[in-house]
């Protein structure tokens, strides 16, 4: 055996011993970094490098605490310096030594480029570069460099599929979007340390992770962009910020969720196994984040309906337009929870009034103002508003809905809805919203209708003031539970003579007159109705006597400068706080008696009951 033939025996018990280590095997840097120093040894060579292909380039091993000598040789620009490694690719160690003048590419039996060593030649590999040996060498590090590699990448993948096995393990025994895409975070995090990770959700996923920016377009980079808009992996290698960025579109079978951003440096590329396992997490975890919000969607559907059904219902109990409204806001802020809400209804000639039962804010100048541009906006269209990301008012409330109340065309009313953060308001929430104020919008609509109806019955049609049924119902309730107040009957002196002077037109005006004048004085105070044809009784409860014949006498006083043609009255007063009063017949015929007195006594006048004081 000569010299090179015993050279070659040592680089393969060198590699053999490599292939014998314990089970668990080093990383393949290690090895390599192994090989080196047997090469090194074998051929006394002082400096030495391996570098592997990958991605068409030559690249340096990790080797810690060691410089490397070149980020990165072309092939082309490798197999031009072979066998002598020319010096624009001379680097200096720490020393500042320059040193590698030849190398050796190492490649499989297809002539593939596996690897390289780049190294100051001694005179022992210069002569033995010269003999027929080399080839044998070139073989042998090809076929160890392949071994290498591929259990290299049986490890990683090994590795990939485990995670990936956790990872759907973990995916398909949840149903919480947070905690899927933090185990998703977790996992490219621990396969890319080093990097620098971005999670960019899309609107709809706002808040289901700790760390995450949403989803911007004006303000991505294009190759983002184009990985949320495609559903595809992309690559963007800019060298002006010295990143190499890979976008990973986090994708679900009916739509894409986000996007996993990676950011390296300019100079590293990702392997075809770093994209793999990329491509394959994020799309596992695609399906997963889809699955969770399905099954949120179905649980807040149903939620979403028995709650439509709950408010149908309530709203269908023969409420008042009060009641609606309360609950209606209970019902509002416990299911999308607003910073500020209100209920706004129109008035005549284009006039509208708060509801009470708004928040406080608009009540307030500054919330006033903010309903201002919404009626002009409501008179134009019945466009709902819905603003995600616009400050609006001096608050900066991000975002906004107004949904009209409408009677078929006719607009009663919206409501408004405000939240200081963007994309507040779901496009669920808002579907919800619109299912809730129609059916409250029909309950408003048969409240006001039945309103209406009830003022028909409740109401003369002539002079607007309530009937004797109704006032007589108020004042018997009074009485059984033994409230107080004053009981007025008053009648038209001399009606019937403006009647034949005048005509029953200029009669029904002369009582429309007195009825409004009447309701001007007693407003919020007590209630005046039409007791039969030019008679009117007042009722004014929980009103002292003193105060009640003040009244009376006031009206009489003003009543002939209230009417054309020019008429006077005559009241009789009994005031129930003074006297035992059994029943409503007793109080009525007290009081007509006393009334019947002032017409006896003269007319324009007022007669109090005798049993009633004043003092």
């Amino acid at each position: 055996m000569n010299t090179h033939e015993m050279t070659i025996y040592k680089m393969k018990s060198a590699i053999f011993e490599l292939f014998s280590s314990p089970s668990s095997r080093p990383p393949l840097q290690k090895n390599l970094a192994a090989l080196k120093k047997s090469f090194m040894n074998c051929f006394e060579i002082e400096f030495a490098e391996i570098l592997l292909y990958e991605n068409n380039r030559f690249v340096p091993i990790h080797e810690p605490g060691k410089a490397y000598i070149h980020s990165g040789i072309a092939e082309e620009q490798m197999t031009a310096i072979n066998p002598l490694f020319r010096a624009s690719f001379l680097s200096q160690n720490e020393e500042g030594r320059t040193y590698a003048d030849d190398s050796l590419i190492i490649r499989d039996k297809k002539l593939v480029p596996l690897g390289a060593i780049l190294f100051e030649a001694s005179e022992k590999w210069n002569d033995f570069a010269l003999s027929p040996s080399l080839k044998e060498l070139k073989t042998v590090l090809g076929s160890y460099f392949g071994q290498e590699i591929q259990m290299e990448l049986i490890t990683e993948q090994e590795k990939t599929y485990r995670r990936l096995f956790e990872m759907a393990e973990l995916f398909n025994s949840t149903m919480e979007t947070n905690i899927i895409l933090d185990a998703m975070l977790k996992a490219v995090t621990g396969s890319f340390e080093g990097y620098d990770i971005q999670l960019l959700l899309s609107q709809d996923q706002r808040g289901l992770s700790k760390d995450y920016r949403l989803f911007n377009y004006s303000n991505e980079r294009t190759s983002a962009v184009e990985a949320f808009l495609s559903g595809e992996l992309t690559l963007e290698k800019n060298i002006e910020n010295g990143v190499n960025l890979l976008n990973a579109p986090i994708r679900g079978r009916q739509g894409i969720y986000g996007v996993v951003q990676i950011i390296a440096s300019v100079a590293t590329d990702f392997t075809r196994t770093q994209k793999d396992f990329i491509r394959m997490i994020t799309n596992a975890a695609g399906i997963a984040l889809e699955n969770a919000s399905l099954y949120d969607q179905s649980h807040r559907l149903v939620n979403d309906l028995q709650l439509v059904n709950e408010a149908a219902r309530k709203l269908n109990n023969n409420l008042t337009l009060d009641e609606v409204i309360s609950y209606l806001k209970i019902q509002f802020m416990k299911a999308f929870d607003p910073d500020e809400m209100a209920f706004v209804f129109y008035k005549e000639n284009n006039t509208y009034t708060i509801s009470t039962h708004s928040t406080d804010y608009f009540h307030e100048d500054i919330g006033e103002q903010m309903v201002m541009p919404i009626v002009k906006h409501f008179m134009r269209s019945q466009e709902t508003i819905f603003d995600g990301a616009e400050s609006v008012g001096s608050d900066y409330f991000k975002s906004r809905i107004a949904l009209p109340i409408t009677n078929r065309e006719d607009m009663l009313g919206f409501v408004i809805l405000l939240h200081k953060e963007e994309y507040y308001f779901s496009f669920d929430n808002f579907k919800l919203m619109r299912s809730l104020i129609s059916h409250s919008s029909l309950a408003i609509s048969n409240i006001l209708l039945r309103d209406q109806l009830q003022e028909l019955v409740d109401k003369d049609n002539l002079t607007k003031l309530f009937t004797r049924k109704y006032l007589d119902e108020i004042v018997v309730s009074d009485i059984e539970q033994g409230r107080t107040g004053v009981f007025i009957l008053l009648d038209v002196d001399d009606f019937k003579m403006v009647n034949d002077a005048y005509g029953h037109k200029a009669g029904d005006e002369v009582l429309q007159q007195i009825s409004d004048h009447i309701t001007d004085r007693i407003d919020g105070i007590g209630i005046a109705s039409r007791w039969g044809g030019e008679e009117i009784a007042i009722y004014l409860p929980s009103v002292s006597c003193k105060e009640g014949v003040k009244l009376a006498r006031s009206l009489v006083d003003s009543i002939p400068s209230k009417t054309e043609p020019r008429v006077t009255v005559s009241m009789g007063l009994t005031c129930s706080d003074e006297i035992m009063i059994k029943s409503y017949n007793e109080i009525f015929q007290k009081t007509d008696k006393a009334m019947y007195s002032a017409k006896k006594e003269g007319k324009n006048r007022l007669v109090i009951n005798k049993a009633t004081s004043t003092q």
